[in-house]
């Protein structure tokens, strides 16, 4: 996901979240293969934040090389919430058609990211791995899906 608030509307993201053209979301699906070039800026300083609390700035990445061909950039779009709490509405979700191809070796990089802080003790039944950490699919109920292509 790469996430982003309307500043012309709102002062910080904070503030947009949960109001009507907010927050808009760019979605990819992923699939394993080669390694992906334009991620590896991101895979590489993995290990630097593997746990919560943790920073790093990425020199020169540019979010724009996890995008598809731009022949390639069909897409759907909806109005749905945040999938992490608060849940809030107002969230324009663009969900690209063709998947992001990332290697196996990159996928295992964020596999290694962690929930807590270095040395925190965990909750019982916890191991701390960042994973499977999606919301069900909720029901459409009456949102409306565009396709951006036929």
């Amino acid at each position: 996901h790469l996430m982003h608030w309307n500043s012309t509307l709102y002062s910080s993201i904070d503030e947009a979240v949960g109001k009507k053209h907010g927050i808009a979301i760019i979605a990819l699906f992923v699939q394993i293969g080669k390694e992906h070039v334009g991620l590896k800026a991101v895979t590489e300083i993995l290990q630097d934040i593997q746990y919560k609390g943790k920073s790093k700035t990425i020199p020169c990445f540019n979010p724009n090389s996890l995008l598809p061909d731009p022949l390639l950039r069909d897409y759907w779009v909806y109005e749905g919430s945040l999938t992490i709490p608060p849940c809030s509405e107002g969230v324009t979700w663009i969900l690209f058609r063709y998947p992001l191809t990332v290697s196996q070796v990159q996928i295992e990089e964020f596999r290694r990211l962690r929930t807590h802080v270095k040395g925190a003790e965990l909750l019982e039944g916890s191991d701390g791995i960042l994973g499977d950490n999606f919301r069900p699919t909720q029901p459409l109920s009456d949102r409306v899906i565009r396709a951006a292509f036929q």
